[in-house]
C-alpha cells in the first residue's frame, strides 16, 4: 500500500511538472506578456511557422460582428476537406476563393508557434469579393505559389502593395476575447485596392521599401491611409508600429470595437500574406516576415498534452 501510494504521488508529481511546463510555454505568448515585450523585444521571431487547426466549439468570429452566434455545425459533419490536401483539390477543383470562405466561416485557428491560437477572419469587403470570384471562377482566383517564402515569387516588391490575388492585406490582431482558440488572437484579412500599382520612381515611404503603391483604403475595416503609408513588413516586428484599438478608431476603422465584441483593449500589426504549397501539397498562408500556417485540425499544446496524460 505505501509502495502504491508512493507511485501515485510520484505521478502526480510527474503530471504537475508537465502542465506547469505547458502553462509556462503559453503564458509566455499571453497577449499582455507580448504587449509588453513589443517596445523591446520582436514579438514573434522571423521564419516562426504555424499550423493552421480547428475549434468547433466556441463562438465563431464574422468579420462585422466578430461574436455573433452564427449556427454551429453538427458535430456528424465532416469538414476533413478544410485539412486534408487530397479531398480539398477534389472538393474545391482549383476555386481557392471558396476555399478561404470556408475557412473563414468554419472558424478556423491558425496554430502558431504549437500552441498560439489565431482565428482566421475575412472583412465583409474581402468576403463579398471572394464570393463573387468563387461563383465566377474567373481570373481573380487567389494564386497558391510553389514558392515558399513571399520574397521568392515573381515581381516581388518591398511595398505596400497587394491585390487580393497574389498578395493580401491583413493583421495580427491581439486581445480579441471571443476569438476562436482561446488565446485572444485573430488574423485579419482585408480588401486591397485593385488598381494601385506601384511607382518606383517616388522616393519609399518605409525603410527598405522599393517604391510607392498608390492604392487607397477602400476597405472600411481594412488598412488605413497611415498603414498603406508606413507598412514596412518586411522588417523585424521590434522596428514596427503596433496600433492599439483607439488607434485603429482614429484612423478610420471606426467599427473595430464592436466588429470584434467590444476589445476595447485589443491591438495589432498589418502584414501582407500570400498562399504557397510545400512538398506534401498542403497549403499555407504565409507572412512577409516569414510567419506562415496550413489548415491542421490538430490541438493545441495544452489539448496534446491532456491528450497524452489522459488518453484523449
Amino acid at each position: 500500500m505505501a509502495n502504491s501510494h508512493a507511485l501515485i504521488s510520484s505521478t502526480m508529481v510527474s503530471v504537475g511538472f508537465l502542465i506547469a511546463a505547458a502553462a509556462s510555454f503559453i503564458s509566455a505568448y499571453h497577449p499582455a506578456y507580448a504587449f509588453q515585450q513589443s517596445v523591446g523585444i520582436s514579438l514573434v521571431n522571423n521564419g516562426r511557422t504555424a499550423a493552421l487547426s480547428h475549434t468547433k466549439s466556441m463562438t465563431k468570429l464574422s468579420s462585422s460582428t466578430t461574436a455573433n452566434n452564427n449556427d454551429s455545425l453538427s458535430p456528424t459533419t465532416s469538414k476533413s476537406y478544410l485539412y486534408n490536401p487530397t479531398e480539398r483539390d477534389e472538393h474545391y477543383n482549383g476555386n481557392i476563393a471558396q476555399y478561404l470562405l470556408d475557412l473563414n466561416d468554419e472558424g478556423a485557428t491558425f496554430n502558431f508557434c504549437g500552441g498560439m491560437m489565431f482565428q482566421l477572419v475575412l472583412t465583409d469587403k474581402l468576403k463579398s469579393h471572394l464570393q463573387s470570384v468563387a461563383a465566377n471562377d474567373n481570373e481573380q482566383q487567389p494564386i497558391i505559389y510553389k514558392e515558399q517564402l513571399m520574397n521568392r515569387i515573381p515581381n516581388y516588391k518591398k511595398s505596400s502593395f497587394a491585390d487580393n490575388i497574389s498578395i493580401f492585406h491583413g493583421r495580427e490582431l491581439r486581445g480579441i476575447p471571443s476569438a476562436n482558440g482561446g488565446m485572444n488572437f485573430c488574423l485579419q484579412l482585408s480588401y486591397a485596392d485593385p488598381n494601385g500599382v506601384l511607382d518606383e520612381s517616388e522616393s519609399p515611404p518605409a525603410l527598405g521599401g522599393t517604391g510607392t503603391w498608390t492604392g487607397k483604403s477602400l476597405d472600411p475595416q481594412g488598412w488605413s491611409t497611415q498603414e498603406i503609408n508606413t507598412y514596412d513588413g518586411w522588417r523585424q516586428d521590434t522596428y514596427r508600429k503596433w496600433r492599439t484599438a483607439e488607434l485603429y478608431e482614429s484612423e478610420g476603422y471606426t467599427t473595430f470595437t464592436n466588429d470584434f465584441n467590444g476589445a476595447d483593449k485589443g491591438y495589432g500589426l498589418n502584414h501582407r500574406f500570400y498562399l504557397h504549397y510545400d512538398n506534401s501539397n498542403r497549403m499555407w498562408l504565409s507572412a512577409e516576415d516569414g510567419c506562415e500556417g496550413t489548415p491542421d485540425e490538430g490541438k493545441s499544446l495544452i489539448g496534446k498534452l491532456g491528450g497524452m496524460l489522459f488518453g484523449k
